[in-house]
């Protein structure tokens, strides 16, 4: 199936996850991807981030690289997003030079709607 109810998206992350592991992927919590390191053909080699834990800074390769950063719906005054919803992502891929597509579509659940 291509979707969970409301869920789809935990069940994602579920599947996401057990094929990670599956694959001996590894795992680099706490850290904040703050840029997009690109190479001259455009092409997306990796990510510049920041370690939460001591504020290092570290470039990390790779030969393919998957933004989930959780959408911008924070950018709005009154949504229900998480606060890490920020745009981050959007910001990355704008400032790579690369195109955004359908921004104009985003999720308002009704308890968010003002007033």
């Amino acid at each position: 199936t291509c979707a969970a109810a409301d869920r789809t998206g935990h069940a994602m992350l579920h599947t996401l996850y057990g094929q990670s592991v599956r694959h001996n992927a590894e795992f680099m919590i706490e850290y904040f991807v703050i840029d997009l390191i690109m190479d001259e053909e455009g092409a997306c080699r990796g990510v510049v981030a920041i370690n939460m834990d001591d504020g290092t800074i570290h470039r990390i390769r790779a030969k393919l690289t998957i933004l989930a950063t959780g959408g911008y719906g924070r950018t709005y005054f009154s949504c229900t997003s998480a606060h890490t919803c920020t745009g981050d992502g959007n910001g990355m891929v704008l400032r790579a030079g690369l195109p955004l597509q359908d921004m104009e579509f985003i999720q308002f659940h009704p308890t968010g709607i003002y007033g």
